[in-house]
């Protein structure tokens, strides 16, 4: 025990260490972020408006000399593949932080093998989170953008404070003369394709940004910052009692991963402020405040329709959680549950239902349809098939189309359905269960954005299933990859073959060989098993099976 204090100083001075080394890369991003063939021009010249001074914290300009010699380097010289060589150095700076961020989840891991004081603890806490803060500020004054989404959100936002028209009726080609309307991609046009909710937190920063540009921009990055710092304090919560022995290593995967701070700050798209929602939940619901942790649930599906796919899962244990409860009971919470979550859903959709004709409901019922049944393809396997040089059997041409495509994760997803109803009978397995919905979505898809990977690692974490984990980081590091192709000019037609089919292939074969590893060395498992105790004394197991212990309270009037 006296030992105990030392132990866990040289950890906390190991993480701050690699985190001042983290910083260093993603301060060495600055220059490179805004200065790629795809990065968006509008962005720079807005940010660098309110951040003149940010130039003279580059690299490039303290270090001459550096820069001249990666520029002596081919790959990283300016003119290769037309201006892709600073999208080459991005991509070496991620994969060093992806590096850092894993090393210092093992040390966080590796520590809690003792059994800790509560002030240890909150030592690793507070490094950790004082880190996150430093980062978040990092990626907040980035002048780099890559994604046209928050011009998309501050837009939406404008036609409802400023043009005072339905977002779900009126088209983006009707706001051409808007100065939001410069950072969008050539030909962008539709109606709002996300929830009622995400456009309703979208009118405060509008209103709040007075005609800025970058108002606006700033606006949705400390949203987002916001969100990745609640994300991370809630993954360490959720996980102090599903596995506490997990607490760390999983928060430091979500809070100090690159492409999250990337997906969630400097490119700032609202799956982050999802993650928040169904967190909150979950966080509710540990602590039997189920109708406040339906209502969050409710709030992140009103973002992203997709999280419509959860509520079956966690309506279903919830009523499993009231069968202590009198059927007289039982019956008028269910009553309450329904009528709880129309009133939600209406005061949502109120504002929004105008439009002569029934347009609005129209607009609203195609923009959840097309979340469902999408038209385009991009960056997906389906999109890598249907852009092979080779000719394609008339059946398979008609498969790849992308509204034929939806069948795959639409089987994929009816299936984990069926086996989670019957299954999941405790939040951890519904956690699972939901992480699989998503990552089946994120790899079935007919569109894929290196964003769709925040909600199923957020739920792999704290699911903490390590098969779930480990394949959940894969597509976490193809996702990088995809967004480093993004910074190519022109982008790649084929990299879900990188992006999505390696990390597939990788996750399977390290199952492959672990599995006959323990199936060889039965006794080296379970000597490893007994001594990743938890530090309550309890041994967990990291691979995906039902729990032996209950995880619902004790109620008192429940049968023994």
């Amino acid at each position: 025990m006296k030992k105990q204090p030392q132990h866990v100083l040289r950890a906390a001075l190991k993480l701050f260490g690699l985190g001042l080394l983290l910083e260093i890369l993603y301060l060495a991003l600055y220059p490179l972020l805004g200065n790629t063939s795809g990065s968006n021009a509008a962005a720079k010249q807005a940010l660098l408006g309110v951040f003149p001074w940010l130039p003279h914290l580059y690299w490039t300009s303290w270090f001459p000399s550096l820069a001249s010699l990666l520029n002596a380097i081919p790959i990283f010289h300016q003119s290769t593949g037309a201006g892709n060589g600073n999208a080459n150095l991005v991509l070496v700076l991620l994969g060093l932080a992806f590096v850092l961020m894993f090393i210092a989840a093992r040390i966080g891991r590796r520590v809690l093998r003792e059994r800790l004081s509560p002030r240890n603890i909150r030592l690793i806490f507070w490094v950790a989170i004082g880190m996150t803060v430093l980062f978040g500020v990092t990626f907040l004054i980035v002048a780099g953008m890559v994604s046209q989404d928050v011009f998309l959100y501050g837009l939406f936002g404008r036609v409802v404070t400023v043009y005072h028209a339905n977002p779900y009726v009126a088209n983006l080609t009707a706001f051409s003369s808007d100065p939001l309307h410069a950072g969008l991609f050539k030909g962008t046009q539709g109606i709002a394709p996300y929830g009622p909710v995400w456009i309703d937190l979208s009118i405060p920063v509008t209103l709040f940004a007075h005609e800025s540009v970058a108002n606006i921009l700033i606006g949705f990055r400390l949203i987002g910052l916001a969100a990745h710092l609640a994300n991370s304090v809630l993954i360490w919560m959720i996980l102090t009692k599903f596995k506490p022995e997990t607490r760390i290593s999983s928060m430091l995967l979500y809070a100090w991963n690159p492409l999250v701070l990337l997906m969630s700050i400097s490119e700032m798209h609202y799956d982050a402020v999802v993650v928040l929602f169904i967190l909150l939940a979950v966080f509710f619901l540990q602590r039997n405040s189920l109708t406040l942790g339906w209502v969050f649930l409710l709030l992140a599906t009103l973002i992203n329709v997709l999280c419509l796919l959860l509520l079956p899962l966690f309506l279903h244990l919830l009523w499993k959680e009231t069968r202590a409860m009198r059927w007289q009971r039982r019956f008028l919470w269910g009553l309450s549950i329904l009528g709880v979550s129309a009133v939600v859903v209406a005061l949502a959709y109120a504002p929004y239902w105008q439009g002569s004709g029934g347009k609005g409901i129209a607009g609203i019922l195609a923009s959840i349809g097309q979340a469902f049944v999408q038209n385009n393809s991009i960056n997906s396997l389906d999109a890598t098939i249907a852009r092979l040089s080779i000719p394609l059997p008339s059946f398979v041409s008609w498969l790849v189309i992308p509204q034929h495509w939806t069948i795959f994760p639409a089987i994929a997803v009816g299936v984990l359905l069926l086996f989670g109803l019957w299954l999941a009978d405790t939040l951890e397995l519904v956690l699972l269960f939901s992480s699989w919905l998503f990552l089946a979505l994120l790899i079935l898809l007919p569109t894929n954005w290196p964003q769709y990977v925040l909600l199923p690692l957020a739920l792999a974490l704290c699911a903490a299933s390590y098969r779930t984990i480990l394949l959940a980081m894969l597509l976490t590091m193809g996702a990088a990859v995809e967004y480093y192709f993004w910074l190519w000019r022109p982008t790649w037609t084929a990299q879900a073959l990188v992006t999505v089919g390696l990390p597939l292939l990788l996750w399977g074969w390290t199952l492959f060989f672990t599995s006959t590893w323990e199936m060889t060395h039965p006794e080296t498992e379970e000597s490893e098993q007994s001594v990743k105790a938890s530090p309550s004394g309890v041994l967990r197991s990291w691979g995906f099976s039902r729990p032996s212990w209950p995880s619902r309270p004790s109620w008192p009037t429940r049968s023994k």
